[in-house]
């Protein structure tokens, strides 16, 4: 394959990737304690001297290495609901929630009651506390910044929060549901944050600012894909001229 062909198609299955975390973000951007995600791509010139993972002409052909995709922790804007079982958390720390395939963690704070009083997340996962899954029964729940639940006035637990060590190793398990990754996996530790009652953490993502990426992204693909017919022009062209002589 012509060099410059294939920079160009690289380039378009790098801006086809791209388009999907943008779309993704842009999807969860009502999304409570939502996470967006952010894509890097390393480009490496080889040569007949440096043998790429990827076919190769005898000229140097830059091309796309691989892409990175990474998850922007950065806090969410906080909105006061005036629901008294929506819980934001003020600084670093995530809230356990038990799941099927374990313990989950999270930034999404609406939470909610089942008909037996067991505090669940949105997608009706126990919400842990640091005695395992919290039971509410009352009508007045009051939760202070230290995640201490008290109903009717009566102490009925405290919300487990914890955080880990930075750079997080994390993984999605959901829309806001994270997971340690590596070897080993990273353990929890108790975190230092407060939380705030009646406040709800919305999705950091920036709709602007994903709006602006995904037109720089079209135009982007839009421009390799104009390199990509030109090359095949040129080819065209010249085996039909080639053909006449």
């Amino acid at each position: 394959m012509n060099s410059g062909m294939y920079s160009a198609l690289s380039g378009n299955i790098a801006a086809m990737k791209r388009m999907d975390t943008i779309s993704n973000n842009l999807a969860n951007v009502n999304t409570p304690g939502f996470k967006k995600d952010k894509m890097t791509f390393e480009g490496l010139i080889t040569s007949a001297t440096t043998p790429p993972a990827y076919p190769q002409a005898k000229t140097a052909d830059p091309i796309m290495q691989k892409e990175t995709v990474y998850i922007d922790y950065a806090s969410g804007p906080v909105s006061q609901t005036g629901n008294t079982l929506d819980v934001a958390i003020d600084g670093d720390g995530f809230f356990a929630v038990s799941t099927p395939s374990g313990t989950a963690y999270t930034r999404q704070g609406n939470f909610r009651l089942t008909a037996d009083g067991t505090l669940v997340t949105t997608d009706g996962y126990p919400v842990l506390g640091q005695g395992g899954q919290i039971s509410i029964k009352g009508s007045k729940v009051d939760i202070n910044a230290k995640g201490e639940i008290s109903v009717d006035g009566t102490a009925a637990g405290a919300l487990n929060l914890v955080d880990f060590p930075k750079p997080y190793k994390l993984t999605k398990a959901g829309s806001a549901l994270f997971v340690p990754s590596g070897a080993p996996a990273a353990t929890p530790q108790p975190a230092k944050a407060e939380v705030r009652q009646g406040h709800l953490e919305g999705s950091n993502v920036d709709t602007v600012s994903e709006m602006v990426q995904m037109i720089e992204n079209n135009r982007y693909f839009e421009a390799c894909q104009r390199v990509i017919l030109s090359y095949d022009n040129m080819a065209t062209k010249a085996a039909n001229d080639l053909g006449k002589l």
